[in-house]
């Protein structure tokens, strides 16, 4: 029984990898793309080789390139999601169905991506740089009692990264930079317990499955330091290009975990006679991927610009996750995870109408890093489609201000996970399929000193 007990109550810990490696749903993974609304209004094409003001710091350090004496950058992105999903089939664990809503929808939240940067030379071959940005994230939050409530009910990540630059100018025409990141991670993660099934197994009086719920949270938080590295090259007076590294960054996030028993006082007697149920300190390390962009500019006239960006994350680095309770009658949980590496690829044009006006589209495709085989309801992630338009005003000798608009595309994407998948055991069966979209709004202000 105690065994029993211990994997089932170590679940709302395992699945920590839902909560800190997540998908904020509308970037590939869990990451966040939208630290530039300039670079939005290009489906950011050409991001890792523009460095026109200092936003594109979050893309390529070397971006400190294009610094005269100082600039800086306040950028916002406000995402607007729609999500729903539709489940035609949910039980427990002993096979009796869950009951509850089985079409939610509004589960992925509103939010707003802030970015602050500024640039500056202290002398031909130098300039430093900072940046403060958002570089992971998500918020889901589904209604108590819906059907997969045991799979999920609330997911939060922030993540904030400083990140201090030094580039130096070997010429004209080429530029090397370096970075640290200083990132902070805190989240929250929140699903029921089926307290009702674990009763029953046991033939504790009363015990009904799906019927006697209790509630796991999960809070955590932790610093890591990561790197970043760029280059930027003029090829030619037409050409541009750019390379970055950002280094995966890994954190040891420590928190509580926090479980509230059903009424019916069968998680009282679980909690008495096994030693679990019970709140406890835990621990969970969390490693966020490495990424290496790149990105070019091609002025075709006085007035055209092309531009392209590729980039490749290392998602594979995510294929468990290992979760350590300070209680000692839950040994370490192991969830599996499988993340496969993907692509990010995205085309777009500049138009400089005047010297008062820049106009800016683009479209891009950004690859799921998750397999079918672990899809879930707090990660209903797929492939996905951009499309963005944006513009630049001049509004005076120092100042300009950007606004972009993208939407975003993605397929229906099925889900289906039983009670014999790894770390599934007690959480039951559902079958079904989530739907999504999204609007992106973004507004930038720049200053400068020539």
């Amino acid at each position: 029984m105690r065994k029993t007990l211990v994997l089932y109550t170590s679940m709302p810990l395992a699945v920590t990898a839902s909560l800190m490696i997540p998908n904020p749903v509308f970037a590939s993974g869990y990451g966040v793309r939208e630290w530039s609304a300039v670079a939005m209004g290009s489906a950011y094409a050409g991001a890792s080789a523009t460095s026109s003001d200092a936003t594109f710091l979050a893309y390529n350090p070397a971006s400190l390139a294009g610094v005269g004496s100082y600039d800086s950058s306040l950028s916002l992105a406000g995402l607007f999601p729609t999500s729903s999903a539709t489940y035609t089939s949910a039980t427990t664990s002993a096979g009796t169905p869950t009951g509850g809503l089985t079409t939610p929808d509004k589960i992925i939240k509103n939010a707003y991506v802030p970015n602050i940067a500024a640039r500056m030379r202290l002398s031909p071959d130098l300039a430093l740089g900072l940046a403060v940005y958002a570089p992971w994230g998500l918020s889901t939050d589904y209604e108590d009692g819906w059907a997969g409530r045991y799979y999920a009910l609330k997911s939060e990540l922030l993540t904030v990264d400083v990140v201090p630059t030094v580039s130096y100018q070997f010429s004209d025409n080429f530029a090397v930079a370096a970075g640290v990141q200083v990132q902070y991670a805190t989240g929250t993660l929140a699903n029921a317990v089926d307290i009702g099934t674990l009763g029953a197994l046991f033939s504790i009086p009363g015990a009904t499955p799906g019927a006697q719920d209790g509630n796991a949270e999960f809070e955590a938080d932790g610093w890591g330091v990561g790197f970043t590295l760029g280059v930027m090259g003029r090829l030619s007076d037409d050409i541009t290009v750019g390379v970055s590294w950002r280094s995966a960054v890994t954190h040891s996030l420590n928190g509580s975990l926090d479980f509230t028993l059903d009424s019916a006082g069968v998680g009282a007697v679980i909690a008495g006679a096994a030693g679990v149920l019970v709140d406890t300190d835990a621990e969970a390390t969390v490693t966020t991927p490495d990424r290496i962009s790149a990105g070019f500019r091609f002025r075709l006239n006085d007035q055209w610009t092309a531009l392209g960006e590729v980039d490749w994350t290392n998602w594979s680095r995510f294929q468990e996750l290992r979760v350590v309770s300070d209680n000692p009658l839950q040994p370490d949980d192991v969830t599996i995870a499988q993340w496969e590496d993907s692509w990010f690829g995205s085309l777009g044009v500049e138009y400089q109408a005047n010297d008062q006006w820049t106009l800016r589209a683009g479209a891009g495709i950004d690859q799921s890093p998750i397999p079918d085989a672990t899809r879930n309801p707090r990660i209903p992630d797929g492939n996905r489609t951009w499309v963005s338009i944006g513009f630049t005003v001049a509004l005076s000798q120092s100042l300009n201000l950007s606004a972009s608009y993208s939407h975003l595309f993605l397929p229906d994407e099925p889900i289906a996970l039983n009670q014999f998948q790894d770390g599934n055991a007690l959480r039951g069966n559902i079958t079904g399929e989530g739907e999504a979209g999204a609007d992106f709004i973004g507004l930038q202000l720049n200053y400068r000193t020539n």
